[in-house]
């Protein structure tokens, strides 16, 4: 059931979200296709199959996890002009390899040593990317979309969404926070785009979301303090208004990046 659920609602998030951006430009599209969706879809299942208190304590894995994130849409958009096939294919490459690092290798870490960790990484992809990369924000292109279109992104997000919640589902609570923040959205998403925009647009759309990925931790931090106490409806609705807020507030800060 929660992995059916997952593959519809990540399906139509997705595949609307992309639409959507495409139509407002790579600066709009980076904010917008990262707002909480496999996340807020994964911490409710495992609220509601797991417990509250299960879904809280993975949200301490969740900062680590958008790390890896971050590193994976850097290599991503420095891969992208060498084409799709290779820049997806190392970037997953790069996931796993840091992914497995943090999971086995390194101690868990503690809440704040992991915003830390994500910040500190966050501002040198985003540096690398503005100053040496000098990417630039991209307009859309004009394109005819049809049901088959709409329905073929659909399906891709979808099954990859679904996918990583299932795997999801069978680990610790740390451990799970990291894979549940397998980049099921952001690959989705720099697909599409780079199919249908081109490999600028996606990697313009990339370094935006390097910057809009923050807004997951905040998600993960309120949904973390609210869970146990309010349960994980009433906690989703406050995570996910606290997200929307912010990224509307980070929209205002990024108009002034080219």
């Amino acid at each position: 059931m929660e992995i059916a659920l997952s593959f519809v609602l990540a399906g139509v998030w997705i595949s609307g979200a992309t639409l959507l951006g495409e139509k407002l430009g790579s600066k709009r599209a980076g904010l917008i296709t990262n707002l909480p969706s496999s996340i807020l879809l994964s911490l409710i299942f495992m609220a509601l199959t797991m417990g509250p208190e299960y879904a809280a304590a993975t949200t301490k894995g969740i900062p680590v996890g958008m790390t890896i994130d971050t590193l994976f849409t850097f290599v991503f958009i420095l891969m992208a002009r060498k084409g799709l096939s290779k820049a997806l294919t190392i970037s997953l490459i790069v996931w796993a390899i840091t992914a497995y690092v943090f999971i086995k290798l390194i101690p868990p870490l503690g809440m704040a040593g992991a915003i830390g960790l994500y910040v500190l990484v966050t501002a040198l992809c985003f540096i690398l990317a503005e100053g040496v990369l000098h990417i630039r924000s991209v307009p859309h292109k004009e394109t005819t979309f049809s049901w088959k279109q709409i329905l073929l992104r659909a399906l891709f997000a979808g099954t990859v969404v679904a996918g990583a919640v299932t795997i999801a589902q069978f680990a610790p609570p740390y451990m799970t926070g990291i894979l549940a923040t397998f980049p099921a959205v952001l690959s989705s998403t720099l697909v599409i785009f780079t199919l249908s925009q081109g490999a600028d647009f996606a990697r313009a759309t990339g370094k935006i979301l390097i910057l809009s990925s923050s807004n997951i931790i905040i998600y993960a931090w309120i949904a973390g303090l609210t869970f146990p106490s309010l349960g994980p409806w009433i906690g989703t609705i406050l995570s996910f208004a606290t997200s929307v807020a912010y990224v509307a507030l980070l929209g205002k800060l990024t108009a002034k990046i080219k």
